[in-house]
């Protein structure tokens, strides 16, 4: 009897579309048991092994459906790990947010028209890019992982993908960061100063900030500004040389510091 119910139930259910409370449609595919029923779901293509009752209490998850600021797909990937989330997964998590959380984009700026891949949406396709690149097992000096990212290898890009991106240290990672924001109207490297009707170079360091001198014209201020930062850029990528990626380093080595930055 138990047979013939289940071979009923394998023609009562194959081929049958069933809704889920919050993740489309699905179709059963193959009807095992009452505990093992292959779904394929319709929007995504999702396949999974689940129980009837899942299927009729609309329970059963879509793992391909966008969970992640709407954008990102976590798949059948293991996110955490040792009571923690994963360092793939806070990665890629994080770069999402830069790219899709509005709220965060309204406190920074220049995150504002960043955006990702359509491969590095999906979380196993950005672990597998992940492990093959230079430095995302280095740690720097303070013991900190490498950073993601996007800027180094083509100046003023805004997409993470597989051809943009590279692990750095924070001290690179940071070394090229404009600061529009507090700076004012002046540029980059160059402050004015009222009591002395001067504008004043400086380069900061990220340690401290060092004086370049006084100048009358502001383009003659931001020259003086320019030459020491590229200088100092040639510095840090030959400090780090052996331990980057190589096409970081070259980019590096030919940073031209703009006006506009």
């Amino acid at each position: 009897m138990l047979n013939l119910r289940c071979a009923n139930n394998k023609l009562e259910y194959e081929g049958l579309t069933f809704e889920t409370k919050n993740n489309g449609s699905l179709i059963i595919l193959e009807y095992r048991n009452y505990e093992d029923v292959l779904v394929k779901f319709v929007d995504t293509n999702y396949e999974t092994v689940t129980y009837m009752s899942c299927i009729l209490n609309g329970k059963v998850k879509d793992k391909f459906k966008p969970s992640v600021y709407d954008v990102g797909v976590i798949g059948d990937e293991v996110c955490t790990t040792n009571g923690g989330k994963t360092k793939e997964y806070k990665l890629w998590s994080s770069m999402l947010q830069r790219c899709y959380d509005g709220a965060l984009k309204q406190i920074y700026p220049s995150y504002q028209d960043c955006t990702t891949s359509e491969s590095f949406n999906y979380l196993w396709k950005f672990k597998e890019w992940c492990v093959d690149q230079v430095g995302f097992n280095s740690k720097d000096n303070n013991g900190k992982d490498f950073a993601l990212d996007k800027d180094i290898l083509i100046k003023g890009n805004k997409i993470y993908s597989e051809d943009t991106c590279c692990f750095v240290p924070y001290e690179i990672n940071n070394l090229l960061s404009s600061n529009r924001k507090s700076r004012g109207g002046t540029p980059i490297g160059v402050s004015f100063h009222t009591r002395d009707n001067k504008y004043q170079a400086y380069l900061n360091t990220g340690i401290s900030r060092v004086s370049l001198g006084y100048f009358i014209s502001m383009t003659k201020a931001f020259q003086a500004y320019k030459e020491a930062k590229e200088q100092y850029i040639k510095e840090v990528a030959n400090r780090w040389k052996d331990q980057i990626d190589p096409r970081a380093y070259e980019a590096l080595m030919n940073y031209e510091v703009e006006i506009t930055d």
